[in-house]
């Protein structure tokens, strides 16, 4: 993992919210796919990954908590 990889990642958050909705919602769950396969993010939390790798974790978290889900809000 390098500060490029993060940085490309982080933009391309930056850039999605910029969307409207239901587009941003469907473009955050593909880049969640895509950070998942770049940094093999477990299917379920684990206190080690998320120790072993805080930048990619707090990225992901905000991505996650950044979906829009009109069921639940």
């Amino acid at each position: 993992m390098t500060y490029e990889e993060i940085e490309y990642f982080c933009k391309r958050f930056d850039e999605i919210n910029e969307s409207k909705e239901p587009v941003r919602t469907n473009r955050l769950s593909f880049l969640m796919t895509d950070m998942e396969q770049a940094y093999n993010i477990p299917n379920f939390y684990t206190a080690a990954y998320s120790f072993n790798n805080p930048e990619v974790m707090k990225l992901y978290r905000e991505v996650q908590h950044a979906r829009f889900f009109k069921e639940v809000r």
